[in-house]
């Protein structure tokens, strides 16, 4: 039995984390940390754990917890992902892994030193059974070489919570790129094969902070005794360019409010075959996947028949716990969360200082 503790109690564990381990053979949550007390003990009572702390160093201190989620704000996960390797705990860390990279850089450095400990980034979109058969695919070379991208994240009104911690740079990082965006960025790098990124050129809009109007998410029933005292100041719309290191290019968009259809989508182009994924028609955790191929002089499309009903935090969570029973590195690794960063950084300081940055010269 591997006992597990969840740090944070917001909405992302309570619908996501708390449940998945739930129905997870030979998984018991025995505790669970939140600032906010009141939260603490509601989520604990609801979710049937014994044990809820106000301070996660405490949840830490007990020596039974083998693993732990890390489901608090952006501000927190360098500081509480370190402590609990520094605590032999292995780790499942909500996207994003830090703040920026120099954050990422911190944790990759800390892993190295823990490297028997599973370290894992919470990128539930790898997890996806479309995103799992295009991988297949592009592993069977049917795609060959991948030398464009296209990623788009849209929301046509979805600003989370105004006033909450997603709203604030301080807490969060930024906007709809740092939250949405990462999303389909590392969703991108992995079917890409993860080249090296050279530099970025972006732009970024706040132009809806007065029209704030929330998608449901987080939802009303999970932010009981949260405060919505922060500034407004991240951005709701993200256009960007990335050059790699073999030559390839990615175009990435994400906003949390536009006048635009709501859709979320990833086009690959390459030498033998393109693909597009689309998950936003059925449902956040649904969507289609379409394959692009030509032979012969004719021209054909693969659509493969996928399932409508899937879990894809249960299959991250499943996966995170046989990587402890199997000792083996999770498909999600802090190094490639450290490109996703450098990435992040480099569009922010390129929207700052409006030129292209080279992503080798960010400070670290």
């Amino acid at each position: 039995m591997i006992k597990v503790g969840i740090i944070g109690a917001g909405a992302i564990a309570q619908l996501g984390h708390i449940p998945s381990y739930q129905k997870t053979d030979g998984v018991r949550i025995v505790a669970l940390s939140d600032s906010n007390r009141e939260k603490a003990k509601t989520v604990a009572r609801k979710s049937n754990i014994e044990t809820y702390f106000t301070d996660h160093k405490d949840l830490l201190e007990l020596n039974e917890i083998e693993a732990v989620s890390i489901c608090t704000p952006n501000f927190f996960h360098q500081e509480q992902v370190i402590a609990s390797l520094r605590a032999g705990k292995n780790v499942l860390c909500e996207k994003p892994l830090c703040l920026n990279a120099r954050g990422a850089e911190e944790i990759f450095k800390e892993t190295e030193k823990t490297n028997n400990k599973v370290c894992m980034i919470a990128y539930m979109r790898r997890f996806m059974s479309i995103s799992q058969i295009l991988k297949e695919f592009i592993d069977q070379g049917e795609l060959g070489e991948i030398y464009y991208a296209k990623a788009s994240y849209l929301r046509r009104r979805g600003i989370p919570t105004a006033g909450s911690w997603f709203t604030s740079k301080e807490m969060s990082g930024g906007g709809s790129l740092i939250d949405i965006g990462v999303h389909i960025l590392d969703l991108s790098l992995w079917l890409m094969g993860n080249p090296t990124p050279l530099s970025a050129v972006g732009s970024t809009y706040a132009k809806f902070r007065n029209e704030a109007v929330s998608a449901g998410w987080p939802p009303a029933n999970t932010l009981k005794g949260d405060k919505f005292n922060y500034n407004f100041d991240v951005e709701d719309l993200t256009s960007s360019f990335v050059k790699f290191n073999n030559g390839a290019t990615l175009f990435l968009e994400t906003s949390w409010a536009g006048n635009s259809e709501t859709e979320g989508s990833l086009s690959l182009f390459g030498t033998k075959g393109g693909a597009k994924i689309s998950f936003c028609e059925d449902g956040p955790l649904y969507g289609r996947l379409k394959i692009f191929k030509g032979r012969q002089g004719r021209l054909y499309d693969i659509t493969p028949v996928l399932s409508l009903k899937e879990d894809a935090f249960h299959k991250e969570v499943e996966h995170f716990i046989d990587c402890i029973k199997q000792r083996k590195n999770p498909i999600t690794t802090p190094a490639e969360a450290l490109n996703v960063a450098r990435i992040i950084d480099a569009i922010y300081q390129s929207a700052e200082e409006g030129k292209e940055i080279k992503i080798n010269s960010l400070p670290t």
